[in-house]
């Protein structure tokens, strides 16, 4: 009995895709939008405390290139810290991602802030389509040189952390 349900199983496995099948084609649309850690305004400032990251997540379909920006003073992290609510924050400088510099091309970023200061993030994505993000305050792509560019720089206040 025991060697049926190994044949059967290798005939399923054999019988069971052997090509390669994209579940995710590309849109034939396009769109603009991105989901945060903290929710991010497109007139406002954010404020988060020094020593803390941000994670976005560009959300967009259809680009034809996408790209985040920030200024200097905060870093690209790689994956894998703990961004914890608990003062002190643990440092996070050992998961910056040097080899980003201040611009990176990753669908999702994890923008870390050691100092108190005024920063921005910038996205700039383009389209062949115009695209106009939804929000609250809607923003529209421009159209430059035949391609539809989007471009939303987020403004964030990092504020010095107050250690009890």
């Amino acid at each position: 009995m025991k060697n049926i349900v190994i044949i059967a199983m290798f005939l399923g496995l054999f019988f069971t895709s052997c090509e390669k099948e994209s579940l995710t084609p590309d849109p034939e649309f396009s769109d603009v939008t991105w989901y945060s850690s903290t929710p991010l305004s497109v007139t406002a400032p954010i404020t988060i405390p020094a020593g803390k990251a941000l994670s976005i997540f560009d959300l967009s379909q259809g680009t034809l290139s996408h790209e985040w920006k920030i200024k200097e003073g905060s870093h690209f992290l790689k994956s894998g810290f703990k961004n914890v609510n608990t003062v002190p924050y643990p440092d996070l400088t050992p998961y910056i991602d040097a080899t980003k510099g201040l611009v990176t091309t990753d669908a999702t970023v994890f923008i870390y802030f050691p100092t108190a200061g005024d920063y921005t993030v910038t996205l700039r994505n383009t389209y062949k389509d115009k695209v106009t993000y939804k929000g609250t305050t809607p923003v529209d792509a421009v159209l430059v040189d035949g391609v539809w560019v989007f471009e939303q720089v987020f403004q964030v206040k990092v504020l010095a952390t107050i250690v009890p």
